[in-house]
């Protein structure tokens, strides 16, 4: 299969990339500048995807059979709300409505935990675990901004229903080096009690993208995709009861280190379970 890959370098996108290329497909690595140092497989090409017609451009010329998308602004803070929610939904729009009239066979796209809404207001989720129907609006332009590309795919489907359409609400992504910024969290627990503790190794984004763009779906699927642990040390109960106002609401049986957010959809309709966790490089003691 060709793989177009957008932004293939970033954090997460540079172990699609990997993955897809160890996998025997044939990469396309499309981003906005060159990195070198990286040494990914395949080939490169620089594409500004604001730039419609850059973007027909290059679809046209390498006719992907399957397109990975994950370039974007990923930063909420730090940037002009305008700013991040123009780039983000201009350059999904550009890249989805190309796929589309270009016949692409299937398209994984990256939508984001900030989706649910759930992650920029203080609100908690009607139970833990909760999956896909969870879902609230949110103020926050990177949040709004990921929502939008699902809705923008939900009328892609009526005009182009012949492409298979997936997108990954990707947790909050950590470098496989990157473990240790958990050490500090467990000391203060509330600087990642936003998303209830929850993370994705890179490399498990790698194998998401290549189990939705090898598997077999129609029409337009939305599937979270988390750790299957948290990032912290004490329970999941008796932290949430702590930041959420004596939060209680858990299915029975849920273990108590296990993730909030419910990727059993994914593994339903693409067999793609997380290998990856913290729990296997950084000692508790």
């Amino acid at each position: 299969m060709k793989v177009v890959v957008t932004g293939g370098n970033g954090r997460a996108g540079r172990w699609v990339v990997r993955d897809l290329a160890e996998a025997g497909h044939e990469v396309v690595n499309l981003d906005l500048a060159a990195r070198p140092d990286l040494a990914l497989p395949g080939e490169f090409c620089r594409v500004d995807l604001t730039n419609a017609g850059q973007v027909y451009d290059v679809l046209a010329q390498f006719r992907p059979d399957g397109i990975a998308h994950l370039a974007a602004n990923p930063a909420p803070r730090g940037h002009a709300r305008v700013d991040v929610f123009d780039n983000n939904v201009v350059s999904a729009h550009n890249l989805l409505q190309a796929a589309g009239d270009l016949g692409t066979a299937r398209v994984v796209y990256a939508s984001s935990e900030m989706a649910t809404g759930l992650l920029t207001d203080g609100a908690a989720p009607a139970q833990i675990p909760f999956d896909e129907s969870e879902r609230r609006p949110s103020p926050n332009a990177y949040a709004l901004s990921k929502f939008i590309s699902e809705v923008i795919v939900d009328s892609l489907v009526l005009a182009h229903p012949e492409t298979a359409w997936v997108g990954l609400r990707i947790n909050n992504v950590i470098d496989p080096d990157g473990y240790d910024v958990f050490r500090s969290e467990w000391d203060d627990p509330g600087l990642s009690s936003s998303n209830f503790w929850s993370y994705i190794d890179a490399r498990d984004v790698g194998t998401a993208y290549r189990a939705a763009l090898e598997g077999q779906s129609t029409g337009h699927e939305v599937c979270l995709i988390a750790a299957a642990d948290t990032r912290a040390r004490r329970g999941l109960r008796e932290l949430m009861a702590q930041y959420y106002d004596g939060y209680d609401r858990f299915a029975a049986g849920h273990d108590d280190f296990g993730s909030a957010f419910d990727c059993a959809k994914m593994r339903a309709l693409f067999g793609w379970t997380p290998t990856y966790s913290w729990r296997d490089v950084l000692s508790t003691d």
